[in-house]
């Protein structure tokens, strides 16, 4: 039998929401008294040390983990300053690394930024997992590289490394954290039935007429024989070779529709099932806000930026929570303090057109005796605003997550604040998938374009076809029928 397995990083694209944690623990390092690594894995992976590059001060491990100095200035990476970690499946096992997780923290003249990077030829080549900027504090961050799909086949050792550069200091450390290192995953045994896998792997949305990819895999050495949507959408679907792409549209709206792939190998055939929820159409430019892709984590309240969805906003006294407590879907939420006024506030200027809607979900973080208003609004000029209020909703009593949707109407680029109304004793306040439409220019019917010529807005009182606003005998009807003015009395048919 061939055992032949691919090694990459499937990106996905379109719109799917990552979970918590896959796999069992591959390796994990204490870091507190040497570099040492564990597997959950016996008998299946070897595990090598946290070792440092040829370029960084000797690693000091203790309480709180392991750091070391000398780490370099420069604006891009130095080949010889990282840390790094090691993984090799033993005899008869393959490796599906699915998830990394760490904490780490910098000293006031540590790295500013740092990257991840992934290896099975020693580094002759590499993937890049992540680039992540640091923020000039010494807080501590802690991070989740999720929906991986790294495959290492038998024989081969798998290398993580850790790059930080552009430090402000030759003294300044770079610290992991103690207990928080762990790369999770399965060791695949080579000699049983295929597994069929999916990344993302649970918890996956599509949003109608947007498109959703699914990366499959067959391991050990299978092939895909047989697929199928049950129940059959009206929207379009297909497996091109290890890619499953699915487009729903209008009528598949609130369904569940469930990917089944069976797969075969010399042992044996079995099946993979993967759920796939799809939910309400979003217009093209939309922002949606999950807190649940790669790096969108902030474990402090203290004020930091944090990118989500592309754009970096700036949260104060307000984080990213992860905790049992925290009401959310899937592993993230934002989560707004409850000692200070708390802020999330966006950097830029979003959506080039302008705001259409803002939505999103809210409940009070579940130990709050009471949750608080939370406030949404919206500037030109972050600075020195004004700030519009566009939308209010009160957390009080709401256990879990509630929908709420606000019309903007603004036609230009803005700012987008979201702030507790701060108040002593209030509580702790959850907010999930926010989604933030881009403005579309109404679309008037040719009785409501007649009354916007006289700069009358549709709708208000007297502008209904059977009324007289100008009570000149003539309904606004008999007006727009012979176009003359149904505001001025002197004007009439």
């Amino acid at each position: 039998m061939s055992r032949t397995w691919m090694f990459g990083l499937v990106v996905m694209l379109g719109a799917a929401m990552g979970t918590g944690s896959s796999g069992a623990i591959l390796g994990e390092w204490a870091l507190t008294s040497d570099g040492a690594g564990t597997s959950g894995e016996s008998g299946k992976v070897t595990v090598g040390d946290f070792i440092g590059g040829s370029g960084i001060g000797a690693i000091t491990y203790g309480g709180n983990g392991a750091y070391a100095n000398a780490w370099t200035a420069n604006a891009t990476p130095d080949l010889a300053d990282y840390y790094e970690v090691t993984l090799s499946p033993q005899a008869g096992y393959g490796l599906i690394i699915s998830q990394i997780d760490f904490s780490e923290r910098r000293s006031s003249t540590g790295i500013r930024e740092f990257q991840v990077r992934a290896s099975t030829n020693n580094f002759s080549s590499y993937t890049l997992l992540d680039t992540v900027p640091v923020p000039d504090n010494d807080s501590e961050r802690t991070h989740s590289i999720l929906n991986l799909n790294l495959q290492v086949q038998e024989g081969h050792t798998f290398r993580l490394r850790f790059y930080g550069y552009q430090a402000e200091g030759s003294g300044g450390n770079w610290r992991f954290n103690d207990n928080t290192l762990k790369i999770l995953g399965t060791a695949m045994s080579l000699t049983g039935p295929p597994v069929v896998g999916f990344v993302p792997g649970s918890g996956v949305q599509v949003h109608v007429s947007n498109t959703l990819e699914v990366s499959v895999s067959v391991l050990p050495s299978g092939v895909i024989t047989d697929w199928w949507l049950d129940p059959v959408p009206s929207g379009s679907n297909g497996l091109v070779g290890s890619t499953f792409s699915f487009t729903p549209v209008a009528v598949d709206d609130g369904g569940t529709n469930t990917l089944y792939v069976v797969a075969s190998n010399s042992y044996g055939v079995s099946t993979g099932m993967l759920d796939i929820a799809v939910t309400e159409y979003l217009p093209p430019g939309t922002m949606e806000i999950t807190f649940e892709n790669d790096g969108e984590i902030k474990s402090s309240y203290d004020p930091g930026p944090v990118t989500l969805s592309g754009e970096v906003w700036i949260m104060d006294q307000a984080r990213i929570g992860d905790e049992a407590n925290d009401v959310k879907l899937g592993s993230r939420a934002a989560r707004f303090g409850s000692l200070y006024p708390a802020f999330m506030t966006s950097s830029n200027k979003l959506l080039p057109a302008g705001i259409g809607t803002i939505s999103f979900l809210y409940a009070k973080y579940s130990t709050s005796t009471d949750g608080a208003e939370l406030v949404v609004e919206v500037a030109t000029d972050a600075e020195a605003g004004p700030w519009l209020e566009v939308g209010r909703v009160d957390a009080n009593g709401v256990t879990e997550l509630t929908s709420y949707q606000t019309a903007v109407g603004v036609n230009e680029p803005v700012f987008i604040r979201f702030r507790n109304e701060y108040s002593s004793g209030i509580g702790q306040v959850n907010v999930d998938n926010i989604i933030i439409t881009p403005y579309q220019t109404p679309e008037y019917s040719a009785y409501e374009a007649f009354l916007l010529q006289y700069n009358v807005t549709p709708g208000d009182p007297g502008t209904a076809p059977e009324e007289d606003w100008d009570g000149d005998g003539y309904s606004n009807t008999n007006e727009f029928d012979n176009l003359t003015n149904p505001y001025d009395a002197d004007h009439h048919p």
